[in-house]
């Protein structure tokens, strides 16, 4: 799993994840509250977790230096990306 150390926001990625109805803080919380991670294309992340109300967001990360990432897009999760972080989620041994 990548240690995030740090999001690096500008106006075309905030303007463009509040297009699909999510916010700055929204994408903060689902990358620091329990995600699952996969490798894409081009070293990009796909993150997907849970807000602290509780929603299910996908969100894709671009790495830029050591722990430090550019959101390319983020957008409330499929169906089926809901379906596969509950079943990841179920699957976890950390103790809880």
């Amino acid at each position: 799993m990548p240690f995030i150390r740090a999001l690096r926001w500008d106006p075309w990625n905030a303007s463009h994840i509040a297009v699909h109805g999510v916010t700055i803080d929204e994408v903060e919380e689902v990358c620091g509250i329990q995600p699952v991670y996969s490798q894409t294309y081009a070293g990009r992340i796909r993150v997907i977790g849970p807000t602290a109300s509780g929603r299910i967001l996908m969100v894709i990360l671009a790495p830029e230096a050591e722990d430090v990432f550019y959101p390319i897009t983020a957008r409330p999760a499929s169906r089926k990306e809901r379906s596969r972080y509950q079943e990841l989620m179920e699957g976890r041994d950390d103790g809880n």
